[in-house]
C-alpha cells in the first residue's frame, strides 16, 4: 500500500511511518496537520490516508471530504486514543473507510488499512453501531440507511430482487469479489447478519418513500 500518514504527534507520527515501512508499504508522506494531509495526498494520490482524528485546533473530520474530492481512490481511515462515538458516525457520513484505536498493536492497524484498499468498512460492527444509532430508544428501525451509499443502495435493490452474488455482479458490472464486499458493508451498517434479514427489515418496515428517488 502506499500511505499517507497524518498526526501531530512527532514520535508517533514517525514511529507509525517505520513501522508500516518496515513491512512493506510505501509511506509517501508524514503530515502533521490535516491541511499538510490534503497536501500530501493531492500531491501523492495513495491508497490510502491514516488521519488521526484530534488536533490542537481540533478535529479533523472536515478534511475527510477534501481528501475524498480531490483523490476519490485515497481512502481514509481514522485513528484515535479513544472511541468517540460522535466523531465515530460524523467521520464514516463524510466518508472515512475505517477506525482504529492508537492502542492496537501494529499488525491489527495494517489489517484495517487493507480491508479500507480492498473496500471493505473497516470498523468493528459493535462500535459502528453505537457510532452511527441516534440515542432515543424508539427509534426508527431503518434509521440505517441514511448512511447506505448509491452503490448499497443498488445492492439492497439486487437484494430485494433475489438476486445471487453472480447476478447482483452482472447487474453492477462489478467482480463477484467487489459484490460479496458491497453487500457485507451493508449487512454491517444495517446490523444483519445475512441477506435475508435485510430483505425482512426492508419489506417489514420500508416503504416506497424509503428508496432514493432514483431507485423507485
Amino acid at each position: 500500500m502506499r500511505i499517507v500518514v497524518c498526526d501531530d504527534h512527532l514520535l508517533l507520527l514517525e514511529a507509525l511511518g517505520l513501522a508500516l515501512g518496515a513491512r512493506g508499504h510505501e509511506v509517501v508522506a508524514l503530515a502533521g496537520t490535516p491541511e499538510e494531509a490534503v497536501s500530501a495526498v493531492a500531491m501523492h494520490r495513495p491508497d490510502v490516508c491514516l488521519l488521526d482524528v484530534n488536533f490542537p485546533g481540533g478535529t479533523s473530520v472536515s478534511a475527510i471530504h477534501e481528501i475524498r474530492e480531490i483523490s476519490p481512490e485515497t481512502k481514509v481511515v481514522m485513528l484515535s486514543a479513544e472511541a468517540d462515538h460522535s466523531i465515530v458516525g460524523r467521520a464514516i457520513a463524510e466518508g472515512a473507510s475505517g477506525y482504529v484505536g492508537k492502542e492496537k498493536p501494529i499488525v491489527e492497524i495494517v489489517e484495517m488499512l487493507d480491508r479500507a484498499v480492498r473496500g471493505q468498512l473497516a470498523v468493528e460492527p459493535s462500535l459502528l453501531q453505537r457510532a452511527l444509532r441516534p440515542q432515543k430508544s424508539t427509534d426508527d428501525p431503518l434509521w440505517a440507511l441514511q448512511f447506505l451509499t448509491d452503490r448499497e443502495w443498488q445492492v439492497m435493490r439486487c437484494i430485494m430482487d433475489g438476486q445471487t452474488t453472480e447476478e447482483m455482479a452482472t447487474s453492477l458490472g462489478v467482480q463477484r469479489s467487489t459484490a460479496r464486499t458491497h453487500v457485507q458493508n451493508l449487512l454491517t451498517k444495517l446490523g444483519v447478519h445475512s441477506r435475508l434479514q435485510a430483505a425482512a427489515l426492508m419489506s417489514a418496515h420500508g416503504s416506497h418513500e424509503s428508496w432514493p428517488a432514483h431507485l423507485r
